[in-house]
């Protein structure tokens, strides 16, 4: 999730835990805690590589295994400078809850958390809520900032705290039952197209849980699409592409590999002469009016060989491009169906 998010869940864990001893520090310590996993994007420091992002983002700062480790020594040292009765268990759990919740509310987006590293690559990723989610941060947010003018001890405050708590999770819970009911929308029309396909992942689009992609394939090809909960009445309609598979063999290097790895499967290549390139899809499309791939898919890698023959690598964002931002959010509003065309 954004940060933002993050360090409300943070102070409301802090608050949880530790409110009734520190008060408005609780959630000051707790933010913190919830910030730390996300200090993995100092590794930009080492390299601007996006394939290192790749590979050092969500990876052992987000590691349960780490999780239990670090808060050892972060909960004796609290204890030991702290000057309050707080006990060194108590730290320990105040830092692991903060640390932990943070791994876990980040698998519940797309982007896929290594939540067992180092005994597992495995990328977890519940794909029911996007990174950045206003409903879901705006609300506890600011029930959080009205709880700070109570005193700890406050029935008003808990009952806030409790309140922040109660709204997220339920929020939380609806994504999962939107989740469901468009995974079977998503369904229904492929059959009733005869869309071949093996897997299906569904996916919010951004800023909302509201517009969901879907992402259906096979070996042979891969389809996309979108549905609305409040646009019912605008129909299903699949972009489908060839995946061109075997294309990855010509390209035997590191950066091919962890985008492999990073795609969860959810890719296709679209040679063009003698370059490649590679999309990965797994977030949806950025242009839902576009099925032409390179307009349609703003992220992608693009392949080819030198006159030596050495592989040459390129990775594509909204960065290097001519992006309209304010118009992709009007798309968006429109393909919710917030605004009218």
């Amino acid at each position: 999730m954004d940060s933002l998010t993050q360090i409300v869940l943070g102070a409301a864990v802090g608050e949880v835990v530790l409110g009734n001893k520190l008060g408005n520090k609780a959630m000051f310590l707790g933010a913190i805690a919830g910030t730390i996993p996300d200090l993995d994007v100092l590794a930009k420091m080492i390299s601007s590589d996006p394939i290192f992002e790749l590979k050092t983002h969500r990876a052992y700062s987000h590691s349960l295994f780490t999780h239990v480790l670090i808060s050892f020594p972060l909960a004796w040292l609290a204890a030991r400078w702290s000057k309050t009765d707080i006990s060194i268990v108590r730290w320990y759990w105040f830092w692991f809850l903060g640390l932990f919740t943070h791994a876990l509310l980040d698998c519940c987006t797309t982007y896929g958390t290594r939540l067992f590293l180092p005994f597992s690559d495995y990328q977890v990723a519940f794909n029911n809520i996007s990174v950045i989610d206003p409903l879901y941060t705006i609300p506890w947010l600011s029930l959080l900032i009205v709880a700070l003018f109570y005193k700890r001890d406050s029935r008003v405050r808990k009952r806030l705290t409790r309140a922040g708590w109660i709204l997220s999770s339920a929020y939380m819970l609806l994504t999962f039952f939107l989740k469901w009911g468009v995974h079977s929308k998503f369904e229904n029309t492929l059959k009733k197209r005869h869309i071949s396909y093996e897997n299906l992942n569904t996916t919010p689009t951004i800023l909302n849980a509201i517009l969901w992609a879907g992402i259906a394939y096979d070996d042979d090809s891969l389809s996309v699409a979108e549905y609305s909960w409040l646009n019912r009445d605008v129909p299903i309609k699949w972009a489908r592409y060839k995946r061109y598979k075997d294309v990855a063999d010509s390209f035997p290097v590191e950066p091919m590999d962890v985008s492999l790895w990073f795609s969860d499967g959810q890719y296709f290549f679209e040679p063009k002469g003698d370059t490649v390139r590679m999309y990965m899809t797994k977030f949806g499309r950025m242009n839902y009016d576009e099925t032409e791939a390179e307009k349609a898919f703003l992220f992608h890698s693009i392949y080819f060989k030198d006159s030596m023959g050495n592989v040459v690598y390129k990775q594509k964002t909204p960065r290097d491009t001519e992006f309209d931002y304010k118009m992709a959010f009007k798309q968006l509003s429109d393909r919710i169906g917030l605004t009218q065309k």
